[in-house]
């Protein structure tokens, strides 16, 4: 029986990143005979009670960093990096002088300790300017002290440009086992200095597996415009900073504007709803007021034809909605994957570099917008291509998913099945 920690998992409030460690999950059933899962996550409250429907995860703790609860004040955050950092010191040194007696008292490290197999969690927490990826890098850095072989499984690194960040996470990198890149852009960055020790496979969440778990979630609003016979769109947005631009208030602006008057543009011409499925409901940053306020800028003659749901579905739940729609347009990236698997043509939103990546993966790149210059016409436009292409985008997705997910499988069991 193999015992497996799975890190720096985020959180279950964040639906892309649970549906990333739930289809990881999957996958390690399909590979090993009933193995025995303990996760690190930063709620791990909160993680332990939402994943204790899925019998393979033994145990949540907290990854060794965790900044979460803090106060989102400047002052808080200040407070938050420096406990981070010390607690950071602390912990090499309790590791360097006292290893064994300290290991024995830290029931995360004693998850790490005790395991066959290390694997840190996809995602998209690595490189661009994120700083706060060094909390990312030192988890890593951790457990590759435990001689145990460590996997980043379907990760993705921003291009960077800061030179500190890019020399740390190229030496934290190049003491792990193996990584399995999600998309072209960091399978180049990783090939620039790691030599033949990582791939390049989709994104995880194409394994979302809702065979044993199968659901068709139901919606009562949902399922009386379908009788109607009304076309519908899902939809996800979120609250984004615009790192990248030398205006981020007015570019924000220009998205929920854009946003907003496509939406009123696509109702009136083809007689549509939309329907807004949370993705991330963390209170600080949850898509849900973002909604909102793109809800309170439209026409009012459009406004009752935009629902926002506010439920805390699983990523199956979602998966299954996301399913019912005709068309997606998406901002979160892991809803579009959501959508994509069910086939339903996908226009995505990109605020960082992954989206590109991800979404060429299943030759829908021709469907992607910047988000620092995005405009109505530019969603209408492609909206309409999209619709006048459904049947043959449904055509190519389906063929599209059965390469990906039997690809990932035999990557996967290839590179850590016989560990």
């Amino acid at each position: 029986m193999k015992k497996i920690v799975i890190t720096n998992a985020y959180t279950w409030n964040n639906k892309g990143d649970a549906a990333i460690l739930l289809s990881t999950i999957d996958v390690l059933n399909k590979i090993f005979d009933k193995p025995e899962v303990d996760v690190l996550s930063f709620t791990p409250d909160l993680d332990r009670k939402k994943y204790s429907f899925q019998k393979t995860i033994k145990n949540v703790e907290s990854n060794i960093l965790n900044p979460h609860p803090y106060r989102h004040t400047k002052i808080g955050k200040i407070v938050a990096i420096f406990k981070l950092i010390t607690k950071a010191i602390y912990v090499r040194f309790r590791m360097s002088f006292f290893r064994k007696s300290y290991i024995d008292k830290n029931k995360t490290l004693k998850f790490i300790d005790r395991c066959d197999i290390i694997l840190v969690c996809g995602g998209g927490f690595l490189g661009g300017k994120k700083f706060d990826s060094f909390m990312h890098l030192y988890q890593i850095y951790i457990n590759t002290l435990f001689n145990k072989p460590v996997y980043i499984l379907g990760t993705s690194v921003e291009p960077i440009h800061n030179v500190i960040i890019n020399k740390i996470t190229k030496s934290v990198l190049k003491r792990v086992d193996y990584i399995f890149a999600r998309e072209e852009i960091t399978e180049s960055y990783l090939n620039s200095f790691l030599g033949n020790k990582h791939c390049q496979i989709p994104d995880m969440a194409f394994m979302l597996d809702d065979g044993s778990h199968k659901v068709v979630c139901h919606d009562s609003q949902i399922d009386k415009i379908k009788r109607e016979g009304k076309k519908l769109f899902g939809i996800t947005v979120r609250d984004w900073n615009f790192p990248n631009s030398n205006n981020p208030e007015k570019t924000k602006n220009n998205y929920i504007n854009a946003v907003s008057d496509a939406m009123g543009q696509i109702i009136e011409k083809y007689d549509a709803y939309f329907i807004f499925i949370p993705q991330v409901i963390v209170p600080y940053q949850s898509d849900i007021d973002t909604a909102k306020h793109i809800k309170n800028t439209m026409n009012v003659s459009h406004q009752n034809r935009f629902i926002i749901k506010e439920n805390d579905w699983s990523p199956y739940q979602i998966r299954s909605i996301i399913g019912q729609m005709n068309f997606f347009v998406g901002t979160r990236m892991h809803s579009n994957i959501f959508a994509l698997s069910e086939c339903v043509p996908t226009l995505a939103i990109a605020y960082e570099k992954k989206t590109n990546g991800i979404m060429a993966t299943v030759g829908m790149d021709k469907y992607v917008l910047d988000i620092d210059e995005i405009s109505e016409s530019q969603i209408t436009n492609k909206v309409n291509l999209l619709i006048d292409n459904s049947n043959n985008i449904k055509s190519i997705l389906r063929k599209k998913n059965q390469e990906l997910q039997k690809e990932i499988l035999t990557v996967i069991m290839e590179k850590i099945g016989d560990k």
